[in-house]
């Protein structure tokens, strides 16, 4: 009996020990992906850079979309193919492409205003990630809702880009994507503890890994964009 005790506890400080690492690492890379991201952004303003960006024009912002989104689907399937290195190395060249196309806020908005929303982001950020790895609540229906609603979002400001091109109705898409934004930050990071606490209990590092990277590419786009909201209702423009 005590034998059995004994073992399960071995077994019990394994799988805690698994998931601490996995949720630890989620949350390195996601701090390492803003710290590359905004190492690029001051890079590009300092080198010259970003003033260039802004030259690209629509064909020139419409290919770079294109090669982002390539890195990120393909972060995405490497981790799921189980190549969590390779991963994360595609991961971390997406937030450094990713800072060279945000380089011309430096140029758009005032350095307070930046230091601003960054701010309020990481603390909103904080917060919905500590509710989502606190509450007991089953919210696994409203991740397809607030993407469904991210869609909606994205297709109303093509068309406003387009089409209408209104301010006002910028503004108002900008509003209604911060609490998507807050929502997807609290589904992502339950979602990714259960999973990592499932691979925990199997013992599966390798699958606790796979977990981890692919947390910090969704929480590093909810971090990110959330900066990017908030820039725009708040910020003053140069």
């Amino acid at each position: 009996m005590a034998n059995e005790q004994f073992t399960v506890s071995i077994e019990r400080s394994r799988a805690d020990a698994i998931y601490t690492d996995a949720m630890t690492r989620m949350y390195a890379l996601v701090a390492m992906g803003i710290f590359t991201t905004a190492a690029v952004i001051w890079t590009g303003d300092a080198l010259g850079i970003a003033a260039r960006v802004l030259d690209f024009g629509l064909i020139g912002y419409l290919v770079f979309f294109g090669i982002a989104f390539a890195l990120l689907t393909a972060a995405n399937k490497t981790v799921e193919a189980g190549k969590t290195g390779l991963g994360t190395v595609i991961y971390l060249v997406f937030t450094g492409i990713w800072g060279l196309f945000l380089s011309p806020i430096l140029i758009a908005y005032t350095t307070d205003s930046i230091a601003l929303a960054f701010i309020l982001a990481g603390g909103l950020f904080v917060a919905m990630a500590f509710i989502g790895m606190t509450t007991k609540k089953d919210i696994s229906k409203l991740g397809p809702i607030l993407v469904t609603g991210l869609f909606g979002m994205i297709v109303m400001m093509m068309v406003n880009l387009f089409l209408l091109r209104s301010g006002v109705l910028d503004m108002l898409i900008h509003v209604a994507l911060l609490p998507i934004f807050l929502g997807l930050t609290v589904w992502e990071t339950k979602k990714m503890k259960e999973l990592a606490q499932a691979a925990a209990a199997r013992g599966d590092e390798k699958a606790a890994g796979q977990v981890a990277v692919r947390g910090s590419i969704g929480l590093y786009l909810n971090l990110i964009n959330l900066f990017l909201i908030l820039l725009r209702l708040l910020g003053n423009r140069r």
